[in-house]
């Protein structure tokens, strides 16, 4: 039996969807179970409950891109490749 449906408006869609634009492909699903688990079970959802429930999955899957380390060059100076 599958869960029962989460009723989201149109704004707390789109705050979940833009908050998994960062994430990597492959998390997403994972990411969206996560925001699903956490607003399961409440009769009312308001926009702070999305909010919360969104920053606990981003925590929980966002990985923040590598950065050059490379010490003592500007970036500005840094050649790519």
């Amino acid at each position: 039996m599958s869960p029962k449906p989460i009723a989201l408006t149109d704004a707390q869609f789109a705050a979940v969807m833009a908050a998994a634009a960062p994430l990597s492909r492959q998390d997403v699903e994972g990411y969206l179970e996560l925001v699903a688990e956490q607003l399961r079970g409440r009769p009312m959802i308001g926009d702070g409950d999305v909010h919360r429930a969104v920053a606990v999955a981003q925590r929980a899957f966002f990985v923040p891109p590598a950065l050059d380390t490379r010490q003592g060059v500007s970036k500005y100076n840094r050649r790519s490749g």
